[in-house]
């Protein structure tokens, strides 16, 4: 690979460090764009953060490499940096129908670090790592690892590199000592303020990715308080809530518009509207900053859902919410631990419909106490749904994730063994339903309704280049208030 074409991918330190700093190349191993690509925002923190300790800091971003394994080579050839750290977002795309398993991409892109760059030091982050942090370091076969909160743990493992100490028992990292794996729980320290801002357009190439459909993640807070069963923010992020200053959030949004002209915010907070007065604050923030956005978000719970929320919410630029319910049955509800009933989700069908905002509604299938009576429940109620202009996506199967409630429950049942690591994929599917069965009948439900799309539908080879047309014609957002279309067209296609 020529240099020219690598430095198409490869952010640029701005050349403000300190002469003779330690050098790090920052590797983002995410490629999925199917249906859309996602900005790796966390990759860009821990940048800014080390950044900002003083590191010279270069960022290759391998989402859009034509052959990644072969554009690491080039970077560590290149730059030869002092030490290399490789953001891994997800283990697996957590769909039991079209699975696609991300891990062996990321030991092949890792081989070749390596072997471009024998003996410099290779530490490992991402959410991937809060997931499953020993086993993805043993299956990576980094030197390092850093699991929950990116910044301060990496800052603190290339200041023992840099001064030749031993990396050693630091809040969320795991190494190697005396022959076996350690992994020393993250601090989640409260203070979300003191961190350096992502500055995703100093390291991203922010105006690619919305020419495939991307949208522009801001978080307003980490951590969650609800207890779904299959969830892993807890285990990624901990548990509670560690709030941003609203001010700052909008700070943030104000520079994403005056640096990169990003009109579109997304925000990727576990669940956006809770707590709901943090939700009303941000949006107040927003407000005052005056500027012509849309925001977005795909996780609304309807569990804090109040008509004083809505309103303010689509004065400071939503227009629709993406609203994870996953069930509208409430035998389902009670075992997935969402924290509201039926009758909750219904109410906020109308609270949301009421205050102008349209709603893409988004299930999961299979889960505990699943039955055939229960499923026909919740696609009753994504039929009315449909009726009233809104859209669903709906997931088959549950990925059973380490360390969580759905974990020890597939192990009691005999779905997985105790000793499973789960890096391959494994799937919870209820027992009083049969898989073949549910996906023909939901295949049925989607012909009649095509503002319906289950995960399957979004594998379709033409949606990504679907979701690239309406962003490149400038076709108001969000994308998926065009399912319909982009069903019909699919189906027609494929």
């Amino acid at each position: 690979m020529r240099i020219r074409s690598l430095a198409r991918i490869l952010a640029p330190t701005d050349g403000d460090h300190r002469s003779g700093s330690a050098s790090v190349l920052l590797v983002s191993t995410n490629r999925e764009r199917t249906p859309q690509p996602v900005l790796p925002n966390g990759v860009a923190c821990v940048a800014s953060a080390l950044a900002s300790a003083g590191y010279d800091v270069r960022l290759l971003d391998l989402c859009f490499a034509a052959d990644p394994v072969r554009a690491a080579h080039a970077a560590v050839r290149a730059l030869r940096p002092d030490a290399i750290g490789v953001s891994v977002r997800n283990i697996d795309n957590s769909d039991t129908i079209a699975l696609r398993h991300y891990t062996p991409e990321a030991v092949s892109i890792l081989a070749a670090l390596r072997s471009a760059a024998p003996g410099v030091p290779v530490f490992a982050g991402g959410a991937a790592f809060g997931v499953a942090p020993e086993s993805l370091f043993r299956e990576l076969g980094v030197d390092y690892a850093v699991a929950g909160d990116g910044e301060r743990a990496s800052v603190a493992v290339m200041d023992a590199l840099a001064a030749g100490r031993p990396v050693g028992a630091i809040p969320g990292t795991v190494r190697q000592q005396d022959g076996r794996v350690v992994f020393v729980p993250p601090r989640e320290d409260a203070d979300l303020d003191a961190l350096p801002r992502p500055q995703l357009a100093r390291w991203l190439d922010i105006d690619r990715y919305q020419r495939h459909g991307a949208t522009v993640p801001v978080q307003t807070k980490r951590g969650c308080v609800y207890k779904c069963v299959y969830c892993t923010y807890r285990n990624v992020e901990g548990w509670g809530y560690r709030l941003r200053d609203p001010g700052a959030v909008a700070a943030e949004v104000a520079d994403l518009y005056h640096a990169a002209g990003v009109r579109h915010i997304d925000f990727v907070d576990s669940t956006f509207n809770s707590p709901p007065g943090h939700a009303v604050a941000v949006c107040e923030a927003i407000l005052r900053q005056r500027l012509p956005i849309h925001l977005e978000t795909t996780n609304f719970t309807p569990a804090a859902a109040s008509d004083e929320l809505l309103a303010i919410m689509r004065r400071a630029g939503f227009s629709s919410i993406g609203i994870s319910a996953e069930s509208a049955s409430d035998p389902v509800l009670e075992r997935l631990e969402k924290g509201f009933d039926a009758a909750r989700v219904r109410d906020v069908a109308g609270r949301v419909e009421r205050a102008g905002l349209r709603a893409l509604w988004i299930f999961l299938v299979g889960g505990p106490g699943e039955t055939e009576e229960t499923l026909r429940e919740t696609l009753s109620f994504a039929a009315a749904r449909l009726q009233r202009g809104d859209a669903v996506y709906l997931t088959v199967g549950l990925r059973i994730y380490p360390g969580t409630t759905l974990h020890r429950i597939a192990i009691e049942e005999g779905t997985v063994g105790r000793e499973d690591s789960l890096l391959t994929p494994h799937f919870y599917f209820s027992r009083g339903l049969a898989l073949d069965a549910t996906v023909t009948a939901l295949r049925s439900f989607a012909r009649a309704h095509p503002r319906f799309m289950f995960s399957a539908d979004s594998r379709s080879w033409l949606l990504p280049q679907l979701t690239r047309l309406a962003s490149v014609l400038r076709l108001p957002r969000p994308h998926w208030q065009y399912m319909g279309i982009f069903q019909r067209l699919a189906r027609t296609v494929g």
